[in-house]
């Protein structure tokens, strides 16, 4: 590899020598034409009459002979010169949108060889494959010279990605790159080392695009999707030439079209984890008929890290796992044991999304981006200057299921080298979909400054009640409640094509009481006697301080709701085969009846928020499901920091604090690195830890169906 490298100037110029000047035979047109099987937008292929381009909601000015530009962002860039905006044009159809996609095509062709940028392999591909899909739109009818530099250029291209594979380019992109050198093999059959080339790199470009389970290395929808896409792709490349398929790319496309199946919502979008966005429904459906003709949707994604939880019309998406491994790492956020919920075709909780901005994607990385507890001044995973991961937490995750309820428990280590103590979420989801209950712990911390983030969709409408806030929907009606001080902020939603303003609630813990005061010495009584003032500096140390949180305290908290114990539970019956028990407080429910001579006789009154076994409520009971729990408080929303303000707050911190808390990191992953653990291992948690009581109760939450 070091000496490709070092070769890498010289075999570019080599591949890049012009054939119209005596070095090889130029075909006057292509022996196959290719048919690209994606929809195009014809209001962006006006604005490309029009000298405009529209990407990403931008709209730009088109400057002649410019095909570069620092100032642009990576992936305008990236469309402009792939071509792909072809589609644009030909779903336009005027003779203008012709004319057009002909005079830019022929720009590009005009420039020297030395000057064309093509160090991308990636970008190269996709403009191959769209000159040569395109081929019959702008091409067909013009004149000999065109069509015979359209072919030099194509065979110049394609050579360039053979100089330059498979170092330059890794990921679903390598695989855009080796669809470009297909299309030409297709087209230029008399040149057969682009066809062997080919054959030679896909199978290593495959096993490292996808794990065992079919999903992504990276961990990220959005790379699945794109993958998949390319893969269709080549597979429609190989059918339509005729020519044999590799086993290795029919298996691949096998597995990751299922997997790309258990990765969306009932509006058939993409879930939003590790950057992903949720791309147009009917596109996701198009792609997914292409790349295989099996509607298999995938049971679990073991080696991915993400759960699939559905239950009547419920839906819950779950990150269960760790970061990407090194070197896919890149785009890994810190949303680790976040969710997303949703009901039939209807998205209630949900993750703030990705971005191209840098400054967004990078604020989007950070815990307080996502759907689950954050501290606002340390993160749970460190990133160096390049956007790679270094410091790792361990995630163990325990899932059972019985008669169609779902029990998951999830903890990570994130936060334990700060002071954060051991994070741990169980969720339980009710057998007819009605129910959705958690419960948030740190274990062994010694800091109570955190908060619990819901993320709302755009379209939830949020209004608060005397028992929680209600979430309307235009088909349903849900309740949120939680034993914890609530409050509804201001939030961003960039999981579609534009940031949108959202809501979300935040829970934050109740701190338990203080300690009563000391009883009054007898000097103290003798001086009440005498009429003196008996209050003494002890006694006055002694009385809690007043934190300006913005929350009304009860007074009277004779009806607290005593701690929450839970009932001593049986083994559960069903678990997933590699995963142990993990060591918890508090155990999982019971998930099968003892005989009846067995069983003990119940409390008059159960915890609402515990994830024990239970049917939920019915609906018309669901606003008294709160009954009996006393320290139910709301903050106003104006007390609390702006969304803006909490997702960019990691972009704040000072060097020296980042300098410290990067070595902090290392000495952290050196003394965990002789006892390094695979993720789902119940061991890899810290016993003492586990062990330790909270610094302050659970808190616990429940959201349920009030009506359809």
């Amino acid at each position: 590899m070091p000496l490709r490298r070092w070769t890498r100037t010289a075999r570019l110029a080599y591949a890049m020598r012009n054939p119209l000047g005596g070095f090889g035979r130029v075909p006057e047109g292509p022996a196959q034409t290719l048919r690209d099987p994606w929809p195009g937008d014809a209001i962006v292929g006006e604005k490309l009459v029009r000298n405009q381009t529209l990407f990403q909601g931008e709209l730009r000015n088109l400057q002649h002979r410019q095909w570069d530009n620092p100032a642009w962002p990576d992936a305008y860039r990236r469309w402009l010169q792939s071509f792909v905006w072809l589609r644009d044009l030909r779903e336009l159809g005027a003779e203008s949108a012709r004319i057009k996609a002909r005079s830019l095509v022929a720009t590009w062709i005009a420039m020297p060889a030395a000057d064309r940028p093509i160090s991308d392999p990636s970008i190269t591909g996709a403009r191959l494959a769209a000159w040569l899909s395109y081929y019959e739109f702008f091409a067909a009818a013009a004149d000999d010279g065109f069509r015979k530099s359209l072919m030099a250029a194509l065979m110049m291209e394609a050579r360039s990605i053979m100089a330059l594979m498979p170092e330059e380019v890794q990921g679903w992109h390598a695989l855009t790159a080796l669809k470009g050198l297909l299309a030409v093999a297709v087209a230029i059959p008399d040149q057969p080392e682009f066809l062997s080339r080919y054959l030679r790199l896909i199978d290593n470009a495959i096993s490292e695009q996808f794990l065992p389970d079919g999903g992504p290395v990276t961990r990220c929808p959005e790379d699945q999707f794109q993958a998949v896409r390319e893969l269709a792709e080549m597979l429609s490349i190989l059918q339509l030439a005729r020519l044999p398929l590799p086993t290795t790319l029919m298996e691949a496309a096998n597995r990751a079209a299922p997997a790309l199946r258990a990765m969306r919502h009932g509006d058939g979008g993409l879930m939003l984890f590790n950057g992903s966005a949720e791309q147009n429904p009917l596109l996701v459906e198009h792609v997914l008929n292409r790349a295989s003709r099996s509607r298999v949707l995938a049971a679990s994604l073991p080696e991915t890290g993400f759960l699939r939880l559905a239950s009547g019309r419920a839906l819950l998406l779950v990150d269960a796992g760790a970061p990407a491994a090194p070197g896919h790492d890149k785009t890994a956020h810190a949303g680790m044991l976040s969710f997303e919920f949703s009901s039939g075709r209807q998205r209630l909780i949900v993750n703030c999304g990705a971005s191209t901005q840098r400054g967004w994607a990078q604020a989007l990385r950070q815990a307080a981006a996502h759907s689950v507890l954050e501290f606002a001044d340390i993160s749970p995973m460190v990133v160096d200057a390049t956007g790679a991961v270094i410091k790792r937490p361990k995630i163990t995750r325990t899932h059972v299921t019985q008669d169609g309820a779902h029990w998951l428990q999830m903890t990570h280590d994130g936060y334990q080298p700060q002071g954060g103590g051991l994070y741990s979420r169980q969720l339980y989801l009710g057998k007819d979909g009605q129910t959705l209950r958690g419960e948030e712990t740190l274990h062994g911390g010694t800091r109570a400054d955190f908060c619990v983030r819901f993320h709302l969709h755009p379209e939830v409408m949020v209004e608060q009640v005397e028992n929680g806030f209600l979430l309307y929907t235009q088909e349903e009606s849900w309740l949120f409640q939680s034993d914890a001080h609530a409050s509804v902020e201001e939030s961003v939603y960039l999981g579609g094509p534009e940031r949108v303003a959202t809501l979300q609630i935040v829970l934050f813990p109740t701190l338990p009481p203080e300690p009563e005061p000391p009883p009054v010495e007898e000097e103290s009584a003798a001086a009440v006697e005498n009429g003196e003032d008996a209050v003494t500096e002890h006694a006055v140390d002694s009385l809690p301080e007043a934190e300006d949180t913005g929350v009304l305290e009860p007074q009277d908290t004779a009806n607290d709701t005593p701690p929450f114990i839970p009932e001593e539970p049986s083994a559960p019956p069903q678990e997933d085969a590699s995963l142990s028990p993990l060591p918890e407080e508090e155990p999982l429910p019971p998930l099968q009846e003892e005989p009846a001579a067995e069983q003990s006789p119940l409390p008059e009154e159960e915890d609402e928020y515990a994830p024990i076994m239970r049917d939920p409520p019915p609906a018309d009971s669901v606003p008294s499901l709160l009954a009996g729990v006393a320290h139910l408080h709301y903050t106003p929303r104006q007390n609390t920091a702006s969304m803006a303000e909490s997702l960019f707050a990691e972009q704040n911190r000072t060097p020296a604090a980042e300098a410290a808390a990067a070595r902090q990191a290392r000495k952290a992953e050196a003394a965990r690195a002789s006892s390094a653990e695979p993720v789902s291992a119940p061991s890899s948690l810290t016993p003492q830890a586990a062990l330790q009581p909270p610094l302050c109760p659970p808190i616990r939450w429940a959201l349920s169906l009030v009506s359809e």
